[in-house]
């Protein structure tokens, strides 16, 4: 016998796609807050970005614990990536 099917969106570290939409919508979050606090406009190349020279902000963002933790989380996850 065979086991049942296997969710293809299962991640070993937050389960399955439900979960992932829930993981997904707090990352929405916090790109919502940092692109309003710190007035950040559209997105755009990120080789542009890391090629000019840095703009001064002088803005703090005011994030909660669990939004750092997730940005903190979201970074690792972009790593993961390249």
């Amino acid at each position: 016998m065979s086991p049942g099917p296997v969710s293809d969106s299962y991640d070993p570290e937050f389960g399955t796609g439900e979960n992932a939409r829930e993981v997904r919508a707090a990352i929405e979050q916090c790109i919502r807050a940092i692109g309003t606090q710190a007035s950040l406009r559209g997105r755009k190349p990120i080789l542009d970005v890391l090629n000019r020279p840095p703009a001064i902000l002088y803005k703090s963002v005011a994030l909660t614990t669990k939004d750092w933790r997730v940005v903190r989380f979201a970074l690792h996850r972009a790593l993961e990536t390249l």
